[in-house]
């Protein structure tokens, strides 16, 4: 038996896959938890259709239900890629851990969203520079009170985001690349109200693969829509010269039945973004850089649902 079979033993007894892949399940988890400690709520209730007309810009959102998977890495690479691709973009914060600010060099105490949202400021004058040309608002600097003053609002409140996007007056060739919070909470439902695209984002592990199961029940209520949002997985921080990883790409991919989108790790990378600086600044051939490039091109491909 493979290392990959063992894998999908392990985390169901057995998986059956229809010709597209759709039917392929891993039955380790049960019911979702919600993790923004509100008591009573579910996918299912945040999942209400919301009007974004009003929301003009292409909206993507990366999520995933793990943390540590590199989203705001891979937020700070795509905005300056799709800008140097001719795209006008905006980064988007949503995860009260601020990290944007620091991916980007901001002072962690800039002013952002959160406490902007709280004191019904207008989310405009939290606008910084970004790389390359792109803008970013970040979450802010808040403290545990605030966060959960603003999550219970925001569940009460499931057309929040599209009525803050509206506010920002976006161009219909704008692009707003949303980092959320990891795992089932209300950001995560905010932005998938609003999103035209998702990427879905996992590392080369057995964590990651055991989050599909959670990942279809976070997912399903948005995909049954008649205006979907397009989703694709990807594997970031892939080492090809590790075989463990290969072998869990192969079990990802007879997961999903298809092969996940890729970014090759690069020490390069890693250290531009830990002295925050733009990670496709560099000159230098890399795999990685390709990987960032082709990633930012299929996010610009992506359509509007609406």
């Amino acid at each position: 038996m493979s290392l990959t079979d063992e894998l999908l033993a392990l985390f169901g007894k057995r998986v059956t896959r229809d010709a597209h892949g759709l039917d392929a399940r891993l039955h380790f988890f049960g019911s979702i938890p919600v993790e923004d400690g509100t008591a009573g709520s579910s996918a299912g209730e945040q999942s209400k259709p919301v009007d974004v007309a009003t929301a003009r810009a292409k909206v993507v959102a990366l999520v995933s239900v793990n943390g540590g998977v590199g989203r705001s890495s891979l937020v700070t690479a795509l905005s300056s890629g799709m800008q140097r691709l001719g795209e006008s973009v905006l980064a988007l914060d949503l995860d009260p851990q601020n990290a944007l600010c620091h991916h980007l060099g901001l002072d962690s105490n800039t002013p952002g969203l959160g406490r902007a949202s709280l004191q019904n400021m207008q989310w405009a004058q939290c606008r910084q520079a970004g790389f390359a040309g792109a803008q970013v608002i970040p979450f802010g600097d808040t403290d545990t009170q605030q966060q959960e003053t603003l999550q219970g609002w925001l569940m009460r409140e499931p057309d929040w985001l599209a009525q803050q996007l509206s506010g920002l007056r976006l161009g219909e060739h704008q692009t707003v690349i949303i980092d959320t919070p990891a795992g089932n909470n209300v950001y995560f439902h905010q932005a998938m109200n609003v999103a035209d695209g998702v990427l879905v984002i996992a590392r080369a592990d057995a964590a990651s693969l055991a989050t599909l199961d959670q990942l279809d029940g976070l997912l399903a209520p948005y995909l049954e829509r008649e205006r979907a949002p397009a989703v694709h997985f990807v594997i970031n921080h892939l080492d090809e010269g590790n075989a463990i990883q290969l072998e869990m790409v192969e079990a990802f991919k007879q997961r999903l039945g298809a092969v996940a989108l890729q970014v090759r790790g690069d020490g390069a990378i890693s250290e531009a973004q830990a002295c925050s600086a733009d990670p496709l600044d560099s000159r230098a051939v890399s795999l990685a850089l390709d990987d960032l490039n082709e990633l930012s091109r299929v996010v610009k491909a992506l359509e509007k649902r609406r």
